[in-house]
């Protein structure tokens, strides 16, 4: 008679738990407590802190956040199956946002542009289904459309710029990326790239190669992005807009690009000059 009593009340302990534990746990904060969240969900949540710090000029504060995301990140293993490629990568991006963040007179545009990396690469270790890399995905079509278009009428100096344009948006994704898309991929890309880079600063440009290449790069994005699922766009609407990493895009390339345009433009003087003096 005792023990059924006890196996009685433990029955009815046990269905107790089942009918009401998991409301009681639905029923908590949607921000779960630090102790019960894994390391990887502290530094997405970090990563976020600091962008938002980041955006509100609070420089020495997203600092401490990065100092310890770093601490955190070398101390955590890797997750299962990220490649050395990746993680190198990550750890990479890590320590340049640590850099740009202690300079003395630190470019504000620049910061936002590393926090806001760094936001990506490390939401792409916690979301694997929807990674918030993924909204970049009409950006970048744009970028590559523009790109043929003037590689089709040959416009040297509007496809120089075009491209500088889609570099930072690559260099930006790039740890993110690497998360997710294979080692091979990420080679392919990186073929890509260094193969405009060259042709770009060339005098005349090979419009056959690069309206070429620009084909395999428009497969590859669509690869990556979109891989066997039709939907790209993440649930929700991100705080990292693609309208505000392309405004950062333009804040950053701008100097450099004018100088470069003057450089080239005197490059291309010279072989003038000198063509004219070789008809002489």
């Amino acid at each position: 008679m005792k023990k059924t009593i006890i196996i009685s009340v433990s029955l009815l302990l046990l269905v107790t738990g089942i009918l009401y534990g998991p409301g009681m746990i639905r029923n908590k904060p949607i921000d779960p407590p630090q102790q019960t969240m894994s390391a990887y969900q502290k530094m997405d949540q970090l990563s976020q802190d600091i962008y938002q710090l980041t955006k509100e000029e609070k420089y020495s504060e997203a600092k401490q956040l990065i100092d310890g995301l770093g601490i955190m990140f070398a101390k955590t293993t890797p997750p299962k199956g990220l490649s050395i490629e990746a993680l190198d990568t990550i750890t990479e991006t890590i320590v340049k946002a640590k850099r740009a963040f202690t300079m003395v007179k630190p470019d504000p545009s620049k910061l936002l542009w590393y926090s806001l990396q760094l936001r990506l690469t490390i939401d792409s270790l916690t979301h694997e289904e929807q990674p918030l890399w993924k909204n970049y995905y009409n950006a970048y079509k744009e970028h590559l459309n523009k790109m043929m278009l003037l590689a089709a009428s040959h416009k040297q100096h509007e496809f120089a710029y075009a491209f500088a344009q889609n570099m930072q948006l690559y260099q930006t994704l790039k740890p993110a990326l690497s998360v997710q898309a294979s080692s091979q991929d990420m080679e392919k890309l990186l073929s890509i790239y260094s193969f405009f880079l060259k042709e770009t600063r060339k005098v005349e440009y090979n419009w056959g190669d690069i309206s070429n290449v620009l084909q395999e790069l428009t497969a590859l994005i669509d690869k990556i992005f979109l891989g066997k699922d039709e939907s790209t766009l993440a649930m929700g609407v991100p705080p990292e807009s693609p309208t505000i990493l392309i405004a950062l895009i333009g804040s950053i390339l701008l100097p450099a690009l004018s100088y470069v345009a003057w450089k080239k433009y005197k490059a291309e003087k010279k072989v003038r000059r000198y063509k004219k003096r070789s008809h002489d």
